[in-house]
């Protein structure tokens, strides 16, 4: 069962396998063309706008110049009026004084 292989199907040899420092090295020149890669390609684009026969436009400079003017407020025609309203009481859960009663003036009722 276990025969050894003919001449015409013979094995290649192996090959040899790379040191750990040429692997490294390699690793690192694969790591930094594909870090710097994308750069080269963005550098490679040609620039939007620009062309030979077109000249640079002239810059030109405005200069604006605003003038604020602080004007105090009006006073008011009459100062403001302040009432005072009873704040209850603080103790439990009551409920507020009822309003008081209100007449017209002049109405009595008959009798």
């Amino acid at each position: 069962m276990t025969e050894r292989a003919s001449s015409s199907h013979a094995a290649a040899p192996r090959r040899q396998r790379l040191s750990k420092r040429t692997l490294r090295a390699w690793a690192w020149i694969a790591g930094a063309a594909a870090l710097f890669t994308p750069f080269a390609a963005l550098a490679a684009q040609p620039k939007v706008g620009m062309t030979s026969a077109s000249a640079p436009r002239p810059v030109i400079i405005k200069r604006v110049v605003r003038r604020v003017v602080i004007v105090a407020a009006r006073q008011p025609t009459a100062p403001a009026r302040v009432v005072y309203v009873s704040g209850g009481t603080t103790g439990g859960g009551t409920a507020p004084a009822p309003a008081p009663v209100t007449t017209t003036g002049g109405s009595t009722v008959p009798r």
